[in-house]
């Protein structure tokens, strides 16, 4: 059975861009949001931030990676590899 790394790269960087209210999706296909200094500074709005932030490419990503999985010859069901 094979294994899978999951990887999440996450900054936090100073910026002078406009503040956003929802996630934009840059050039990279990264998604992005900027906040004020104000709610920079709140644990409560960075953690609504980063979570609205990172949901769209968790889904994207978890559901690629199923329909791919599906694409592939089913296995025999075995108890997890740990």
């Amino acid at each position: 059975m094979s294994r899978y790394k999951i990887r999440v790269h996450i900054e936090m960087l100073p910026c002078d861009d406009a503040p956003t209210d929802t996630p934009v999706k840059e050039q990279d296909g990264s998604l992005s949001m900027v906040l004020s200094e104000t709610d920079a500074i709140s644990i409560d709005t960075c953690e609504q931030a980063l979570l609205q932030t990172t949901y769209p490419t968790l889904r994207e990503t978890l559901s690629t990676h199923l329909s791919e999985l599906s694409k592939k010859k089913p296995l025999s069901i075995n108890p997890r590899d740990d």
